[in-house]
């Protein structure tokens, strides 16, 4: 059991109340770092069957523009995600 005492119980003085840092940044950070992993995963998996590199054909046609500009754009920005969670994490 932990009490926060704001006086002293012998001589009544005033106690001055130290907080830690709170390491908000570096979870942010971990977390923005994953979540552009994922963007970046899911643009390559994208990109792979939709521009017919797997022997598996798909039951429906994809346009061109999804692979030529959809799928980049998706991976650089997981890759620019992954990069701000870097920087927030350093930051901490």
């Amino acid at each position: 059991m932990e009490t926060h005492l704001s006086r002293c119980p012998f001589c009544r003085e005033a106690i001055p109340e130290h907080r830690a840092a709170v390491r908000q940044f570096a979870a942010k950070g971990r977390e923005q770092i994953r979540r552009g992993l994922l963007y970046m995963l899911l643009a390559g998996i994208i990109h792979y069957f939709a521009g017919g590199y797997s022997g598996m054909r798909l039951p429906v046609e994809i346009p061109s523009l999804v692979t030529h500009y959809f799928t980049p754009l998706l991976f650089l920005c997981g890759l620019g995600l992954a990069l701000y969670g870097a920087y927030l994490y350093a930051r901490r």
